[in-house]
């Protein structure tokens, strides 16, 4: 049997993953048309080019922003839906900038739905067989049978 988990590991991965594709393909962009920009600046046509570039700087912005709130998600597991929220938001507006080539976008979005229906872990109290891990005290322990429980389980 596994250990619960203490955090939403998996919404963690896949929205820091996803903030990490669109950080990098936005600065790619942001490159790429901002070089198209200059060139054509020259010529008359860089305002539309310059909207696009001022695009990809949003997107680079809420690339950081998803990759803060991803690392929220294991420092602070009890906002977990607050967090899944926002990075849930911001994923559905980075597809507005291309988002990561979209799957930096899809995968951020995954990771806020996780951690929005993410549950924390219960405090497991221990069987009715089963003792927390204590040193033995031996044979002279309260429970006799040297530490170990009764075979059978206590009667109501």
């Amino acid at each position: 049997m596994a250990a619960a988990e203490t955090y939403p590991r998996t919404a963690y991965l896949l929205s820091l993953i996803g903030g990490i594709l669109i950080l990098v393909f936005s600065i790619i962009y942001a490159i790429i048309l901002f070089a198209i920009a200059s060139l054509f600046a020259a010529v008359g046509f860089g305002l539309g080019v310059g909207l696009a570039v001022g695009l990809a700087v949003l997107a680079l912005v809420f690339g950081l922003i998803i990759i803060l709130f991803a690392s929220r998600l294991k420092s602070n597991p009890a906002g977990a839906k607050t967090t899944g929220a926002i990075i849930l938001v911001l994923a559905l507006i980075s597809f507005i900038g291309g988002g990561g080539f979209y799957i930096g976008a899809i995968l951020a979005l995954i990771g806020g739905i996780l951690a929005l229906v993410w549950h924390p872990p219960a405090n497991v109290q221990p069987a009715w067989n089963q003792q927390p891990m204590a040193p033995s005290m031996g044979a002279s322990s309260p429970q006799g049978w040297g530490g170990q429980p009764p075979a059978t389980p206590p009667q109501s």
